[in-house]
């Protein structure tokens, strides 16, 4: 081997390469400076809707894009075309112990949803006790029986609506559980392990019935940005934070689910109940309130603050997101004066303390009588700073439209004049938006030829196939033979055969780069010396 083979051997041990000699005394390029960018577009923003009479007077102002309605509250799937997306939660707290008959309800669903709703969660916080009933008898947590109500309910939605997208149910945050119950770790009859329970659901084939993992995010006491690591020894390990969500993410890439994003189906932050006007302190002091929330509330001030800063983190931090519905819009006026769902809203009630009124209640904790606040149907109520801070934050909603991406995005070529000859390589037309879609692939022409200003195709692929489904192959041949040195080019259209694939379609650049001599080597290889 000549010395300069030699030389062009070492450079190029992992492929093959052109030899070239660089300019004596040539300077390095300037380094690149890229100024930081959001990423692409990829979030929803979206709100919990008890009472579909609040849509238009109370929702729309907010300029959200997701709309979730749940079937608890109205069991009428809408069959009226919302200007929203549409994520409607199927309730499972009734549901019968019979599969069949589930997936028929379910289907059902599906098929007066068709063309109105774009998305169905099935079931809510199933890892606590209550999650359906059977008999009356509240259920505790199965990750085994969810997974199967979830495998039926997906192949049922998708029988009648494919682009319709499965979200699985949204897990409660409860924190690290000790014991056993059922045979499940991490359980304790009344709640499981949200991580358990997501760990149980995954290994059980879970990531193979939805389109989304659904989880709810809340915040508890700390503002979004709070790291894990930086919570106080209190915490006790729960991550209860808003970033607790991201051990749900590195859990769904150690199961392959890399490709599938999260949605925030409740998340918020508790408003201090004296702040809406109550007698100050009281709900502090009453044991169902303050032996369980009264840790995490926050002020209005705080309430608005760390929701409007939660979408932006996630906007700018975490790509795998989708849709976040604030929780909630209209449940101010639901429940017992201290019931926190009214705090959680983003509307709120100045309650006058002369409309008390002491009504009878057999909860011991309360001491056999409660103060509750009885509002009248038309109980005024006023916006919180929460409510107008969503209506004037800045929003990037993503599509939800299909989307073509190609990989590699370019293809190119290296031929040996002296060893004409056939060579393939391979594209992939991906989705990487949401649905479904097919493709169509031709040879492009009146190609441009980039930096020449050359146009005209000047290289030919042939394509093994013209059409597919979105993720198989694309096999693209280009036959050097009869071509002197030199570089050619040619281009093929990827496109989608539906008209609402977002990026499409998609011209890909194909290179064929003939060269006086070319050197190969192959790997692994191995040197020894002589003895």
């Amino acid at each position: 081997m000549t010395g300069a083979a030699i030389l062009s051997f070492l450079l190029l041990i992992s492929g093959v390469f052109e030899a070239a000699s660089p300019p004596a005394h040539a300077e390095p390029p300037p380094p690149a400076v890229s100024e930081p960018s959001l990423p692409p577009p990829h979030l929803g923003y979206g709100m919990n809707v008890r009472d579909r009479s609040s849509v238009d007077s109370l929702f729309a102002p907010l300029g959200l894009d997701w709309l979730k309605l749940w079937e608890e509250y109205d069991p009428e799937v809408p069959t009226t075309r919302y200007p929203y997306r549409v994520l409607f939660l199927i309730d499972c707290t009734q549901r019968s112990d019979d599969l069949a008959a589930w997936g028929d309800a379910v289907e059902a669903i599906a098929t007066a949803g068709r063309g109105t709703v774009e998305a169905y969660e099935i079931c809510n916080e199933p890892n606590r006790r209550g999650w359906l009933d059977y008999d009356a008898s509240p259920a505790p947590p199965d990750p085994a029986l969810y997974v199967d109500m979830l495998r039926v309910a997906h192949a049922r939605i998708k029988a009648v609506d494919p682009r319709a997208l499965v979200v699985s149910a949204g897990l409660a945050p409860v924190g690290r559980i000790e014991g056993t119950y059922a045979g499940w770790s991490g359980n304790n009859g009344d709640a499981m392990d949200e991580r358990e329970y997501a760990r149980q659901m995954l290994l059980l084939g879970a990531g193979d019935y939805f389109d989304a993992f659904g989880y709810h995010p809340y915040g508890f006491a700390y503002e979004p940005e709070r790291a894990l690591d930086e919570l106080p020894p209190s915490d006790g390990g729960n991550g209860f934070a808003f970033r607790g969500v991201e051990v749900m993410r590195d859990l769904m890439e150690q199961h392959g689910l890399e490709d599938t994003p999260i949605w925030a189906t409740e998340f918020s932050w508790l408003r201090d109940p004296s702040e809406d006007g109550a007698d100050p302190g009281w709900c502090h002091n009453v044991p169902a309130y303050r032996d369980t929330f009264d840790w995490m509330d926050v002020s209005e001030v705080q309430q608005a603050d760390y929701i409007t800063r939660a979408f932006q983190y996630a906007d700018e931090n975490w790509p795998w997101m989708g849709p976040m519905f604030v929780w909630n819009l209209d449940w101010h006026d639901y429940g017992w004066l201290c019931e926190p769902a009214r705090y959680f809203s983003v509307l709120k009630i100045d309650y006058a303390p002369s409309e008390w009124r002491l009504c009878k209640d057999d909860g011991a904790q309360y001491g056999g009588y409660v103060p509750r606040y009885v509002a009248p149907l038309d109980a005024p109520y006023t916006s919180t700073l929460a409510y107008d801070a969503l209506a004037a934050m800045d929003k990037r909603p993503a599509q939800l439209e299909p989307r073509l991406a190609v990989e590699p995005p370019a293809l190119g070529f290296l031929a040996d004049v002296r060893a004409p000859g056939a060579l393939t390589g391979v594209l992939v037309p991906l989705n990487t938006g949401f649905g479904v879609f097919t493709w169509t692939a031709q040879v492009a022409t009146g190609f441009q030829v980039t930096g020449t200003g050359t146009v005209g195709v000047q290289v030919t692929p042939s394509l093994a196939i013209t059409t597919g489904f979105q993720g198989s192959p694309l096999t693209v041949t280009v036959d050097s033979t009869g071509y002197s040195t030199g570089t050619f080019t040619a281009g093929i259209t990827v496109t989608a055969t539906s008209t609402d694939v977002v990026d499409a379609p998609q011209l890909v650049p194909v290179t064929l780069r003939v060269l006086p001599e070319l050197y190969r080597a192959y790997l692994p290889l191995t040197f020894r010396s002589l003895p």
